[in-house]
């Protein structure tokens, strides 16, 4: 089998590789792991959003590569653009989104299908396969893969190798080397089936790591949960902890909860425990935890939700009686006492009855490290040269956020496309001749 570009993963940055190569009349094959397309993106809300521009994404992510950044902000626009050119719902673009970016909602099970069937017009998608090794020439050039599939090994060549395979979030081995503390058993909120393939793949052929090997994205979920699956990932996150206060098990804050939830579910991860207790009043849950999160999201009562899913959750009419249940849950209290009595936040979360405690854990979506690569997807070695024939996109490519989220979704749309042109040059090549 060859085509001229080989995608290693169908969520949406492979996704949008292939569907680009098609556009451009080029061959491709996607080899997808699992048994569905899509990945974690049909798990998501939907959101396609980032910083407005380099500048924000410079303030937001000081520790995150620039390019690569800038980049993205300057993409962004027109990745909106050309997926409302495939006549699904797109809506209004809002700000603010996560306090400062741009955003919109798409109808990311329509856009698949329309992707689906505009690369198997022009190229072939294979499910329940992986990759297992790259093919290289003797020139030091990937030129294809080797996967197993429903059939067997299956050598696929190809004019270049796309990198989509959604991180390493799966492996619990290269979360607890790369991220340390307690990852290694923290909850996965994603497809089980980004386990670090291309990670694994790009190392073999030479690829650097990216800076920001140790953030990650995830939010902040009860804790204990006698069952965590698919359809616990937005109805149990947190989104409110931003205006709600935080406290580890030594009673003590440790975050600066108005950064946000996906900042705070990085720090809990690093607590004793990794755990933590969220502490918020009446006014909080009904402004904020019990309404939708941002535009055209989930409208859930998260308290309710919890207690429901069997966490720890207090409801208590004063703090004393609030600080006891507490306190039964592991929490020192002397230092929880002090902490509230010093609370002096203008957005006190702790004003009006009745007061709620819940134990909270963190749960990682993806790592924010991956394989080094260029603004065009690229893939580069240690002396910072490209791999020849290899590009990667979406969260196999790492290095332009650190701790905070600047976005998910749309880095598959903005680079999976970047990326595929990439490979392919201006057009595309010939096809490696051989026999199928």
């Amino acid at each position: 089998m060859t085509c001229d570009l080989l995608v290693l993963g169908g969520g949406m940055a492979g996704l949008a590789a292939a569907t680009r190569v098609a556009e451009m009349g080029g061959s491709v094959i996607v080899a997808e792991k699992g048994p569905r397309l899509g990945g974690s993106a049909t798990l998501s809300a939907g959101i396609l959003w980032t910083a407005p521009d380099s500048e924000t994404m410079r303030r937001v992510v000081p520790g995150g590569d620039l390019a690569l950044g800038t980049a993205l902000a300057e993409g962004f626009e027109a990745a909106v653009e050309w997926i409302r050119s495939f006549g699904v719902f797109v809506s209004e673009r809002w700000e603010s989104q996560m306090g400062f970016g741009s955003a919109v909602h798409v109808d990311v099970a329509a856009l698949f299908e329309k992707w689906r069937d505009r690369i198997e017009r022009s190229g072939r998608i294979m499910l329940d396969t992986a990759g297992r090794r790259l093919l290289v020439d003797g020139a030091g050039r990937v030129r294809g893969a080797e996967v197993s599939s429903p059939s067997g090994t299956v050598e696929l060549q190809a004019g270049a190798v796309l990198l989509a395979t959604g991180g390493f979030q799966g492996n619990p081995d290269l979360r607890a080397g790369f991220i340390g503390g307690q990852a290694g058993s923290m909850l996965v909120r994603s497809n089980p089936w980004s386990t670090g393939d291309g990670f694994r793949l790009g190392r073999q052929a030479g690829a650097a790591t990216s800076r920001c090997l140790g953030a990650f994205y995830g939010h902040l979920v009860p804790s204990p949960l006698p069952g965590w699956s698919e359809q616990h990932f937005l109805s149990l996150t947190q989104y409110y902890s931003h205006n709600a206060l935080l406290v580890n098990r030594d009673g003590r804050r440790f975050t600066d909860e108005s950064l946000g939830d996906e900042v705070s579910n990085q720090a809990t991860l690093h607590q004793p425990g990794a755990r933590a207790v969220l502490l918020c009043d009446h006014a909080v849950r009904v402004r904020y935890a019990a309404e939708a999160p941002y535009p055209h999201g989930q409208v859930i009562d998260r308290i309710a939700a919890a207690r429901a899913a069997g966490a720890r959750v207090a409801i208590a009419h004063t703090l004393p009686e609030l600080i006891d249940t507490v306190v039964g849950w592991g929490v020192e209290r002397q230092a929880l006492a002090e902490t509230l009595e010093q609370w002096k936040d203008p957005h006190d979360p702790l004003r009006e009855p009745p007061f709620y405690a819940l134990e909270v854990q963190p749960t990682i979506t993806f790592s924010f490290g991956g394989l080094a690569v260029d603004a065009g997807g690229r893939v580069l070695d240690r002396t910072a040269r490209p791999v020849p024939g290899l590009v990667a996109a979406g969260a196999d490519a790492g290095g332009l956020q650190d701790r905070r989220y600047v976005g998910g979704l749309v880095l598959g749309a903005v680079f999976g496309p970047r990326a595929a042109e990439a490979a392919l040059g201006s057009g595309p090549r010939e096809a490696i001749t051989a026999d199928d």
